[in-house]
């Protein structure tokens, strides 16, 4: 509840409780029991992602301190990504195989997933990593507790949603003219960007920004399948004996070209809608919702 600005209150305070907060979580998430690392680095990841579109949301008013901040946030994701992309794999994995159930269920295929599985499991430098990023997402923590913020109410946001919702239709338009991994990863993050914003944003009106929530978190899940299996694609390219003989291979390379279809189109679709405003126009009804909340009387 705390990843939220909330029309009413300081905005300026607002931003910084909840950058504050999206650290804490990382933090604490980081400090699960070992038999939980790979969820608890899943967790800090999410965290992190979050916090850095809360920055992008006030990339103008942070002036000099947002590239500082972001590069900050996005290097510490970095420093998870191994393990978590391991651990994405495997549930790649296992999404496609529901899709074929009675493939997947052969022993040849249990191998692979046993072996996906090993390439999962943490490793002994852990430990080590994950002291240095506490002490880094404690440092950042108390930068973020001092941001300078130039502006006020909804002005302070306005022009990073406008820039994100730009950029999110922009990349729209890339992938849908070119749509290799590359480009639909790009569109992901800015899809993503959309979500958070939204989640910060639904205090203005609670139940439109629920809907729009679940079709963005929506549209980002099968971007993020998507993403996955054209990662596990690269991998069977570039370690064929991690799959089994060439028959199994090329079986495995035919349902994951099936699957990235189906997604990509319903992420279409759905992308289509989401981004059918212009910018001006998103922000101007946004800008209507805060005004009438701010207006509200308890």
């Amino acid at each position: 509840m705390a990843y939220r600005i909330r029309p009413r209150c300081n905005v300026a305070r607002e931003v910084r409780s909840a950058a504050l907060d999206r650290i804490g979580e990382a933090r604490r998430a980081l400090k699960l029991p070992a038999a939980q690392r790979a969820e608890g680095v899943h967790q800090a990841r999410k965290r992190l992602k979050e916090l850095r579109a809360l920055l992008r949301l006030v990339r103008e008013p942070l002036g000099d301190s947002f590239q500082r901040e972001n590069r900050c946030a996005r290097d510490l994701g970095r420093a998870l990504a191994e393990s978590r992309e391991a651990t994405a794999m495997l549930e790649s994995w296992d999404a496609l195989a529901k899709t074929q159930r009675s493939f997947f269920a052969g022993d040849a295929l249990q191998q692979v997933r046993q072996r996906l599985v090993e390439r999962a499991e943490p490793t002994a430098k852990g430990g080590a990593l994950e002291a240095d990023i506490e002490q880094a997402l404690s440092d950042l923590a108390g930068r973020a507790s001092e941001w300078p913020l130039e502006g006020k109410g909804f002005a302070l946001l306005k022009g990073g949603l406008e820039r994100s919702y730009r950029e999110g239709r922009r990349d729209l338009a890339r992938a849908q003219r070119t749509p290799d991994a590359e480009n639909l990863h790009e569109w992901r993050k800015r899809v993503k960007d959309q979500w958070y914003h939204s989640q910060l944003l639904a205090p203005c009106w609670p139940q439109d920004f629920k809907r729009r929530c679940r079709h963005l978190k929506r549209l980002a899940d099968d971007l993020g399948d998507d993403h996955d299996l054209a990662m596990m694609g690269q991998l069977l390219a570039d370690e064929p004996a991690l799959f089994g003989d060439e028959a199994t291979r090329e079986r495995l390379a035919t349902l994951i070209e099936e699957r990235r279809a189906a997604l990509q189109a319903a992420a279409f679709a759905s992308g289509q809608r989401l981004y059918a405003e212009s910018p001006k126009a998103l922000v101007k009804r946004i800008e209507a919702y805060w005004r009438i909340a701010r207006a509200e009387r308890d």
